[in-house]
């Protein structure tokens, strides 16, 4: 009895005394649950996850000034720069947060000094081998599904994600600015509403289905694979950046505006940029890191994984995320928000 007093004395005294809950904004499925419960017990300080399943919802609610909820949210760089310089994000401490050297150039320099570099990716298609009767290759084989697929096919609801989609499938630029173009995306996205399951972030369906899960075909995220197998127990999921190209994205942790960094925050982003961490966060989470340090000492198995590490020849026919004007962002809003399933 008397050692078990002194094992929590000294946990007690080791810890301290204000501890604070870090409240983070972010894709469920994203920050490993180990992760997060060696940092409370190196730190003492607790992680508290709330979960968005598309971007503009989360956008709409930095833009309500309701980010103050929370102490961390994830965007992308092209987000984080744009709500960085209107105040909506916060500038970050970098020289009070250790490690973040640990990051790529080009993801320090993408999130720049509104938000820390976590992971970088593409955009793709998710589809079942056992079920598609032909290749799957092309976004306009989501925009317009097979048989098979009808009925069983989920698509994004974003701002740029969706509309890029359709963009794409047109080898028009997914950046495009073009009033023509954008209307030709907005008719398909239109047409293709008759075949859908639904729209939205297809792990939030997976997760609330299971192994009644009827989807067959989805726009999805590099990574998410691992998750939509682990959910529904299918494990002929397949993932492919289609021949037309992609979206390339660098993740960024940024602080909303509007309210004081806290140091337990700060804390958080140093360990998680530790090499061991980030790297053990990643492979456990399957995502490509953007933290070089963490990639020199990790497996054969994450460093060849085709999904999470595209070739040059992925990289070089795709495009990284970058800032629209304020006008081409409403006009993406719009096509996107009136967008409904067809019964």
């Amino acid at each position: 009895m008397k050692n078990v007093l002194k094992t929590l004395l000294a946990l007690t005294f080791s810890l301290p005394l204000n501890a604070q809950e870090i409240k983070i904004f972010i894709w469920e499925h994203f920050i490993s649950e180990e992760i997060i419960n060696e940092f409370t017990q190196k730190t003492g300080h607790t992680v508290k996850q709330y979960f968005f399943d598309n971007e503009v919802d989360r956008n709409a609610l930095l833009m309500n000034g309701q980010g103050i909820r929370y102490d961390l949210v994830l965007v992308d760089n092209a987000t984080a720069k744009r709500y960085g310089e209107t105040g909506v994000l916060a500038v970050l401490p970098t020289l009070e947060i250790d490690n973040l050297q640990n990051n790529s150039l080009k993801s320090r320099e993408s999130c720049g000094q509104y938000g820390v570099p976590y992971s970088t990716g593409t955009m793709g298609i998710a589809y079942r081998s056992s079920i598609a009767k032909k290749k799957v290759d092309s976004w306009n084989d989501i925009i317009t599904p097979a048989d098979e697929h009808i009925g069983t096919t989920m698509m994004l609801k974003d701002d740029l994600d969706t509309v890029a989609v359709a963009l794409l499938a047109q080898g028009f630029d997914p950046f495009s600015n073009n009033k023509n173009e954008l209307k030709s995306a907005y008719a398909l996205l239109k047409a293709q509403s008759q075949y859908l399951l639904g729209y939205g972030y297809p792990l939030s369906y997976v997760d609330e289905q299971k192994s009644a899960s009827k989807l067959t075909l989805s726009v999805i995220y590099s990574g998410d694979i691992f998750n939509l197998k682990q959910a529904t127990g299918q494990n002929d999921w397949t993932y492919v950046v289609p021949k037309e190209g992609t979206l390339l994205f660098i993740d960024c942790l940024a602080a909303p505006g509007g309210k004081p960094i806290t140091e337990a925050t700060k804390t958080f982003l140093s360990f998680i940029n530790e090499p061991t961490v980030a790297y053990k966060n990643a492979s456990e989470m399957w995502f490509s890191t953007t933290n070089e340090a963490a990639k020199l000492i990790a497996d054969d198995d994450y460093k060849n994984d085709s999904e999470i590490s595209p070739n040059a020849e992925v990289i070089n026919r795709s495009e990284y995320y970058k800032i629209i004007s304020d006008e081409d962002l409403v006009i993406r809003n719009r096509m996107v928000s009136i967008l409904n399933i067809q019964e």
